[in-house]
């Protein structure tokens, strides 16, 4: 009898050791993920994003018109209009 507990007791140890060893695991991969998060975090949303816009120097001049804020179109009025 003393020897069904002692095989059902080293069982138990077994499983539990085995169980300990997966949660040791998830632990070290919690953990790295952790870490890569809060670096990821540091650098801030924008960090990756890159500007891809090309500048030009070569602007063309605005005409008179927009300078001194006319609204007059250059396009003649619609047929809507003329009456």
């Amino acid at each position: 009898m003393p020897e069904h507990f002692l095989e059902e007791q080293l069982k138990r140890i077994r499983e539990m050791s085995e169980q300990m060893s997966r949660v040791s695991d998830r632990v070290a991969e919690l953990s790295e993920e952790f870490e890569r998060e809060r670096a990821s975090a540091r650098n801030g949303p924008l960090q990756d994003v890159r500007d891809l816009r090309g500048y030009s120097s070569n602007r063309p001049a605005p005409s008179r018109a927009d300078d001194h804020g006319a609204g007059h179109s250059s396009r003649p009025p619609s047929r809507s209009r003329r009456r």
